[in-house]
């Protein structure tokens, strides 16, 4: 019987989606398609070539008597039907399947063709990728994440990569980490470690994924790292006993993979044809989906074990449910405002602060996690009433973070604190904002990414410069500074390849000049030229907003001082960030200041500490 962690895991666990974003734009229905290359060759020579991996479960596997199984070979079978519905194809054609293996794929369509045969498209676990000649992509149909397959007796010698440790192993003592050879991973983690990759040894293993596992089994790595479903797939496959050596560590999601149909690059109208498909067809392709590639639900277990378990977990629930609900009765008691329990305490009263973290995206490549801990970070030190002392409500300090993130309500609470400061003329207000800024080149303009950007509509769907800009010129307080963080390093996004028109840089000068323009306004952004900025190795944070909080904190401050000014910030981070991003990550990251009006308040700060703690930074 399957182990009861092992049961509460499975159920809990799921693959990431994309479920055809191409519907999202509908195109119009495909005409003439025997203007196709392939269609005519398939009228010609009465068959259409395809390519399937043969090694690949549950995406595409040939099984022991040569059977092909998984989820290509059904998506095939659909679009051989579909082809015949749209009579495209006759009934004296049919789709012909060819097995494919890692080190194969692209080499029989890529075109012009160098095999004596010839494929009209290739299926399986397949990340698009740009640059690849004489190929292209389908849209996509399903996303994964790239994950660790770890055997638990190694774990502490993985820890290094979740803390804040720069360890030193010996040539021989590395953890090794396999991967498929002739498969991308490895770059991936060359990417994703960065500076740490020195750290390990990456393993290219032949064969595919069946010596992939026997690698892992053999003690011949400590690690495997593939797609979330293969690795899922991988000890589904194994015997219980041997299920509890390894764990799947979803903390490092290395990226997050597209994948699409292989196709030939010469022929257009083709390409229409599947995309085209992939619309037409898209609730059976999600049933699909859902039948190879979601994890079943675990069969029911009534046993007295089980129901036992139960039982002690309602209890406990009930316990804890009276806790938490006279948690609640006790907080709910006391005054709304936390910051200034103690009248004696004084308050930065007339501080406002919008912090915003984009965090988890509706579009999950674009996803930057260490965003909503950077915003909880600075939030918790703004209403701290020994530090910044703001008032501790939603009239004084508000969080957006993941699905809260979006465009519009971005703009909604920029016109709240338009509104705070008509209110009270002697308001300083803060705007930060933490996620992705892209710039798109032909339309010279720059972008911030919210949570519910359309990687199919950029500019429609981001928040331009100039709608940023404009929202806070109608903010009319007397002083105003804007922190930007938009140009994340590798090692902070989860995967982020951006369309072949659009570049990830820092804010441009352009901009922040545009920004600053008005009587109080100072703009600070966290790296400048063709700089990234960098999170620090424990992954809780990043360098700029640990230093920024640490001056909020007073450690760039005078013993004597009782408040934290524009200078305080500024001195502190053109000093901390650049020696932090060398010494930790060693790259380089240069602060930039844009500060031509007066020196003004940005926080109090109350009881700072007379040691040089960080008040509670770790």
């Amino acid at each position: 019987m399957m182990n009861i962690k092992t049961l509460f895991f499975t159920s809990l666990t799921g693959v990431t989606l994309l479920l055809i974003p191409s519907a999202v734009a509908q195109t119009s229905s495909v005409s003439n398609p025997e203007s196709s290359r392939i269609i005519r060759e398939a009228i010609a020579t009465k068959r259409i070539n395809w390519g399937l991996r043969q090694d690949s479960p549950p995406i595409s596997f040939q099984d022991k008597i040569g059977g092909w199984q998984g989820f290509c070979t059904n998506l095939t079978d659909l679009l051989d039907k579909y082809l015949r519905e749209k009579q495209f194809i006759n009934n004296n054609i049919n789709i012909v399947k060819y097995p494919i293996s890692i080190q194969e794929r692209f080499k029989k369509t890529r075109y012009p063709y160098k095999d004596s045969l010839h494929l009209a498209g290739e299926c399986g676990s397949d990340s698009i990728r740009k640059g690849e000649t004489g190929i292209t992509f389908s849209h996509v149909f399903f996303a994964t994440k790239t994950l660790l397959l770890i055997r638990k007796t190694e774990e502490p010698r993985f820890s290094f990569l979740k803390n804040n440790s720069l360890p030193s192993f010996s040539t021989d003592s590395r953890p090794k980490i396999g991967v498929i050879n002739n498969s991308i991973t490895s770059e991936r983690l060359q990417s994703y470690f960065n500076y740490l990759i020195s750290e390990m040894e990456i393993v290219n293993i032949p064969g595919g994924r069946s010596q992939l596992i026997k690698a892992l089994l053999e003690k011949k790595v400590d690690a495997v790292a593939s797609d979330e479903i293969i690795l899922r797939r991988i000890l589904n496959e194994l015997d219980i006993e041997t299920q509890d050596k390894f764990y799947i560590d979803s903390e490092l999601a290395i990226s997050y993979e597209s994948y699409g149909l292989i196709l030939p690059s010469d022929d257009t109208k083709w390409v229409e044809i599947i995309n085209q498909f992939f619309i037409d067809k898209k609730d059976d392709i999600e049933l699909l989906t859902k039948q190879h590639i979601l994890l079943p639900p675990p069969p029911p277990l009534f046993t007295k074990e089980l129901i036992f378990i139960l039982l002690m977990i309602v209890a406990t629930l009930s316990g804890l449910t009276w806790v938490a609900y006279m948690y609640w009765v006790r907080q709910n008691s006391r005054s709304e405002t936390k910051s200034n329990l103690d009248p004696k305490t004084p308050i930065f009263a007339d501080g406002y602060a919008l912090l915003i973290g984009v965090g988890e995206s509706a579009y999950q490549r674009l996803s930057l996690p260490v965003t909503v801990k950077d915003v909880q970070a600075l939030h918790q030190v703004l209403v701290d009433p020994n530090f910044c002392a703001y008032p501790n409500d939603m009239q004084h300090v508000r969080l957006l973070h993941d699905q809260e993130a979006t465009r519009n309500q971005i703009l909604k609470e920029l016109n709240w604190l338009k509104q705070e400061a008509q209110a009270n003329p002697e308001a300083t207000v803060v705007v930060y904002y933490s996620g992705h800024g892209w710039f798109s080149k032909s339309q010279n303009r720059y972008y911030l990414l919210p949570h519910d950007t359309d990687p199919l509509d950029l500019e429609g769907s981001s928040l331009s410069a100039e709608e940023f800009t404009n929202a806070l010129r109608q903010i009319k307080s007397k002083r105003l500074l804007v922190i930007i963080d938009s140009c994340h390093a590798a090692g902070m996004a989860t995967a982020k390849k951006a369309p072949s028109d659009f570049e990830e840089i820092p804010i441009p000068k352009s901009v922040i000049d545009d920004l600053s323009q008005g009587k109080g306004r100072v703009v600070f952004t966290s790296s400048q030229g063709e700089e990234s900025s960098w999170i620090r190795p424990d992954n809780e944070m990043s360098i700029y907003t640990y230093h920024l909080i640490e001056a909020l904190q007073g450690k760039g401050n005078q013993s004597r001082d009782d408040v934290v000014k524009i200078s305080h910030l500024m001195n502190y981070l053109g000093n901390k960030v650049p020696e932090s991003a060398l010494t930790l990550c060693k790259k380089t990251q240069t602060p930039y200041f844009n500060f031509e009006s007066e020196d003004f308040s940005v926080a109090r700060l109350n009881n700072r500490p007379s040691n040089k703690t960080t008040g509670g930074l770790k």
